[in-house]
């Protein structure tokens, strides 16, 4: 590479690092957006710590929230040392629900209710049901400043953070929405802190020295690339919150980068591909892993910026709340009427390859999995299945999870991918929430029908 290249690129991440906006497309929200930038976590962690220091003895901390919310508590509580069991619970699936309910019943528990809009539907039902199971226990709230939630707690005298609202949920690691659930669950949050304010002293110095593929996003050109991280066990969930990061970044106006989560042979032949930024080992990322979190901050908002993409909204997310929200106020959801229903997941498989196997033009392959997270080695056994038969990349993600996720690049991404729904039918019977559960899968669904994208849904039985 150049010199001269290099340089241009130093030169942007200056231009991101004094917060000149001119960096991005023109787009008034973006103002709005960049305080991850520079934020003062030391006010932040001492904030933490002189509201939570007398919170009193506990069992259990359950993070009910989704996205942005959520993943990054859940980075540092998987990665990091902890004294207290933390569950983190981003779905609405009844028997994750059931599962969460059953392991802390009984025990001392503190429920953090995060939500950046104070109105996300996951939060708001996760709310609701534990409020009314769990009424002796605390609760806390994390959500920005005015909204219903916000109010609501202050009603009730909780507890509550307003983060600094001028940083988007993606971005917002580095924030109460990050630090609080962190700091319950017994991780050194000032380390975290310690680190996120040398990493924006030390930056380029940084990337020079450990990240020379940084370097290479200036090549971008084209509208689609795929970039693979491996995982080896529990940095899988940081391969999470990268994905998060880049997909709902850049995934819009028909461009994006494909993050690809993998830990199976099959996947070397697609790297070194014209399409393919590179492969990285996500064990590098954990040694100093807040510094590395601010550097893809940095890498995600400047290869947006060659993209041409603003980084910081999800112009195609509403549609899909809008359209499960119509599914909701049916009285009668028939998931006959929506989905090609089988009995055994050996037939899911084969129907599944079949349809693909139809499929023309197709750059990747998505498998939207609704159900609890104890399916999560057969998701990995049925995408390796797909890649090895068709050799099409594939990934995965559970839902409603991934419709804070990677669901914006589904929508606002390129058209040339095929997309496999499935739906497990739960075993445990919660009316209301099992009706929103698979209202969101519907409500999905049919968005991706709406859009043109190429996509099959099976409704799993597993009850006689």
């Amino acid at each position: 590479m150049g010199q001269l290249i290099k340089n241009k690129v130093i030169e942007d991440i200056k231009r991101i690092i004094r917060k000149d906006i001119s960096v991005w497309i023109e787009d008034e929200e973006i103002d709005n957006r960049i305080d991850w930038i520079d934020l003062d976590s030391k006010k932040i962690v001492n904030g933490i710590k002189e509201k939570l220091g007398n919170i009193g003895n506990f069992d259990n901390v359950v993070l009910l929230g989704m996205g942005g919310s959520s993943l990054a508590p859940l980075v540092f509580t998987t990665l990091f040392p902890k004294n207290k069991d933390i569950f983190v619970l981003d779905t609405i699936n009844p028997d994750q629900i059931k599962f969460v309910h059953n392991k802390i019943y009984g025990q001392r528990n503190i429920f953090i209710v995060s939500s950046k809009s104070g109105t996300t539907l996951e939060t708001k039902i996760l709310y609701n049901y534990f409020k009314e199971n769990f009424k002796d226990d605390t609760f806390i709230f994390i959500t920005d400043y005015s909204t219903l939630l916000d109010k609501e707690a202050k009603e009730n005298n909780s507890i509550v953070f307003n983060p600094n609202p001028n940083v988007g949920g993606r971005y917002s690691a580095f924030t109460e929405f990050g630090l609080v659930p962190a700091f319950l669950a017994g991780v050194n949050i000032e380390k975290i802190s310690q680190q996120y304010e040398e990493i924006k002293e030390t930056l380029i110095d940084f990337i020079e020295k450990n990240f020379p593929e940084f370097f290479d996003i200036i090549n971008v050109e084209k509208e689609f690339y795929y970039l693979f991280f491996k995982y080896n066990s529990n940095d899988f969930v940081l391969g999470l919150w990268l994905e998060q990061l880049i997909a709902e970044s850049t995934g819009k106006n028909g461009k994006g980068i494909l993050p690809v989560i993998f830990n199976h042979q099959s996947f070397n032949s697609f790297i070194n591909k014209h399409e393919c930024l590179g492969s990285l080992d996500l064990q590098k990322f954990t040694q100093d892993l807040p510094k590395w979190m601010y550097v893809w901050f940095i890498y995600t908002a400047l290869i947006s910026s060659y993209l041409q993409v603003n980084p910081f909204n999800q112009p195609d997310v509403q549609l899909s709340k809008d359209v499960t929200n119509q599914v909701m106020s049916k009285d009668d959801l028939k998931v006959e009427e929506y989905y090609e229903i089988i009995d055994n997941f050996e037939n899911l498989i084969y129907n599944s390859l079949e349809y693909l196997r139809n499929i023309d033009d197709c750059r990747y392959v998505a498998i939207q999995f609704y159900s609890s997270y104890d399916y999560f080695d057969f998701v990995e056994g049925f995408r390796n299945k797909i890649v090895e038969n068709l050799n099409k990349v594939v990934v995965w993600g559970f839902g409603p999870r991934y419709l804070h996720s990677i669901g914006q690049l589904y929508k606002g991404g390129i058209r040339e991918a095929a997309f496999i729904q499935v739906v497990v039918e739960p075993q445990n019977t919660m009316s209301n929430i099992s009706k929103a559960f698979i209202s969101q899968a519907v409500g999905d669904l049919l968005t991706m029908k709406k859009l043109e994208r190429k996509i099959k849904g099976f409704y799993v039985k597993t009850k006689n």
